[in-house]
């Protein structure tokens, strides 16, 4: 099972990811955890790049693309393969609402994404992006990319995917939010085993 954790920075990807790889791995279940962009050299790339914006938004989906191929050759399709559950934090969604908030075509981002494996359950983790930019800068300063206008375009997109997301308020407290996200896995695990039988 793939499950891809989504949201704009700071609406908690890494926290709930982490928290549900635990919670599986309590309950017996063999998972693994990936994180986008990974430590290839094109993710390596891309992480450079954003700090220093020198590239132009066509050139970075190049090498996010890239560096999902590897990702998923490497990491996913293999741990899929071999049975685990896999959790993405940060998936093929964040370089839709991402690259397209910046003016690229949000169809043609998809469609070129679409040879890679699709999510059994994409969870989206919704915040305002008054919110984020607090958590964020509670925790370091924003970079170039995290500023109101951006993000709240950047929200936008994710919210206007219809792809079977589930979109979960993050606002919250953080356990209310982790509860919620752990009872939507478990629901979707039941039924995904299910249709397996």
């Amino acid at each position: 099972m793939l499950i891809a954790i989504e949201g704009i920075d700071g609406s908690g990807k890494t926290t709930v990811a982490r928290f549900l790889e635990e919670e599986l791995r309590k309950r017996g279940y063999d998972v693994v955890r990936f994180k986008e962009p990974t430590d290839s050299k094109y993710g390596r790339k891309i992480r450079q790049i954003l700090k220093e914006r020198k590239l132009s938004p066509k050139e970075v989906l190049e090498l996010f693309l890239k560096d999902r191929e590897i990702d998923v050759e490497e990491n996913i399709v293999p741990a899929l393969k071999s049975g685990k559950i896999v959790i993405m934090d940060r998936y093929y969604y964040s370089t839709i609402a991402y690259q397209g908030a910046l003016g690229l075509d949000v169809e043609e981002i998809k469609k070129l994404n679409e040879k890679f494996p699709k999510p059994d359950l994409v969870i989206v983790l919704d915040v305002s992006p008054e919110t984020a930019l607090k958590r964020i800068k509670a925790k370091r300063k924003p970079d170039r990319f995290e500023d109101l206008n951006y993000l709240s375009k950047v929200r936008d997109i994710f919210l206007s995917l219809r792809d079977d997301v589930v979109v979960i308020n993050a606002e919250r407290e953080l356990e209310d939010v982790k509860r919620e996200v752990l009872k939507i896995v478990f629901e979707h695990l039941e039924r995904f085993l299910k249709g397996r039988r």
